[in-house]
């Protein structure tokens, strides 16, 4: 299948929620805290309505969304859903937040379209199609750890608990990148402008859509542990990179 049809109401998605984005960017985003304490916005609950809205107009499709869903993680079609990739970023007004859809048929991602609209990229890979940013075709770079940039988490809990893998990046070579947002981080990776990404903390809401556009560029996307990613169930962890150094990155996390 080509997924034409499906890629085209994707992009419709993606546009009409860095709409939403954009008008609660710098406005009242009503702000609300989930049961494990990571805050959630008004312009995230209504992003992910408008998906499930859209997807059940014109699709007999389940989606699983990180704030509401009407299917869960098992085999078939499954779009899954961030409506907000980078909420925290989004509160204290920094512009990396993106919001993130992918198709997973059967725990596989076949579809992936990402926004940023603050920068107008709209990204989007087909399986075995290749992956592009508006309609430039995208290419990790073929860079070692050594003077270049790997993502790690922004998050305070996440470089204090990984202190030991840190290290052992630094001691690699690597320079750190503490940008906010899995899924802006991963398009970095995607761009070639950083070699990898690490992350522990992570779903598969964050990690569906830039599963697919990284390798489609060139790259590889696996587990914490180095294991293959199955979008059929819930899983945590996620190392992203242009393939090269993806053992490197295992070898730091395994050593720290």
């Amino acid at each position: 299948m080509n997924y034409q049809n499906e890629l085209a109401l994707a992009k419709k998605i993606a546009r009409k929620a860095g709409d939403v984005m954009l008008e609660y960017f710098d406005a009242d985003q009503d702000l609300d805290h989930k049961d494990d304490g990571t805050v959630v916005t008004i312009a995230d609950k209504t992003i992910n309505r408008m998906v499930i809205e859209e997807i059940g107009k014109n699709l007999n499709d389940g989606v699983i969304g990180e704030e509401e869903s009407t299917a869960e993680y098992g085999p078939g079609r499954k779009w899954i859903c961030d409506p907000i990739d980078g909420t925290k970023a989004f509160v204290v007004g920094v512009p990396t937040s993106t919001f993130s859809l992918a198709l997973a048929i059967d725990g596989l991602p076949v579809l992936g379209v990402v926004y940023d609209p603050y920068l107008d990229r709209l990204y989007w890979g087909i399986k075995g199609q290749g992956s592009y940013c508006n309609d430039k075709e995208l290419k990790v770079s073929n860079n070692p750890i050594k003077g270049h940039y790997v993502g790690v988490s922004s998050g305070n809990t996440g470089l204090v608990d990984k202190g030991n893998v840190i290290k052992q990046l630094l001691n690699s070579g690597a320079k750190l990148d503490t940008t906010h947002g899995a899924v802006y981080k991963s398009c970095l990776v995607a761009h070639g402008r950083t070699v990898g990404y690490i992350e522990p903390r992570v779903n598969p809401h964050d990690v569906a859509a830039i599963h697919l556009i990284v390798e489609e560029a060139g790259g590889k996307v696996t587990g914490y542990r180095g294991e293959k990613l199955d979008y059929t169930k819930h899983f945590y962890g996620v190392i992203v990179s242009n393939g090269k150094v993806h053992d490197e990155l295992l070898r730091c996390i395994e050593a720290g």
